[in-house]
């Protein structure tokens, strides 16, 4: 079992998509094979596009919002450490941004209000924590930090 363990830890640290296959230990039976695909593609979205699929733009938008707080609590006064984070998040919740840019272009505003109702604790905590952040008040006029921020969540109208 040991052997078996250790080579799906090997297989999944590797960058390869070619599937591995362990060799069993000699008193295992035929079942003991088993085949490890690493790094294999994300399995599709299971409610297609994340713009046609509201309730769970609303709950990757929430996870969004958090993710800027724990960014806020972890950087600090350092705005240069914050705008390198947002950028890492821009790129991560990049389906994020542009779901909701495409709901809200499509007139969908009320359908997108209507599912993050549900989360309107969770959301106006995240942006108290964000407004009132030690980042917040010391990084609003550093430029890198400003354009950072603005990319991840939109600049204000």
């Amino acid at each position: 079992m040991r052997r078996v363990l250790l080579i799906v830890l090997v297989a999944c640290g590797t960058k390869t998509t070619t599937p591995v296959t362990p060799t069993p230990p000699p008193d295992a039976g035929v079942d003991a094979t088993v085949a490890v695909v690493a790094d294999a593609p994300p399995p599709p979205a299971p409610n297609g596009p994340l713009d046609r699929d509201v309730p769970r733009l609303a709950q990757r938008s929430v996870a969004l919002y958090q993710a800027v707080v724990a960014t806020f609590r972890t950087a600090g006064a350092d705005c240069a450490a914050a705008a390198k984070k947002l950028d890492v998040l821009r790129t991560e919740y990049a389906d994020v941004t542009a779901a909701n840019a495409k709901v809200l272009h499509e007139g969908r505003a009320r359908e997108l209000k209507t599912a993050l109702a549900k989360y309107d604790d969770k959301l106006d905590a995240a942006a108290k924590e964000i407004v009132g952040s030690q980042t917040m008040s010391k990084c609003t006029t550093d430029r890198a930090f400003t354009k950072a921020f603005d990319d991840l969540v939109g600049a204000p109208p």
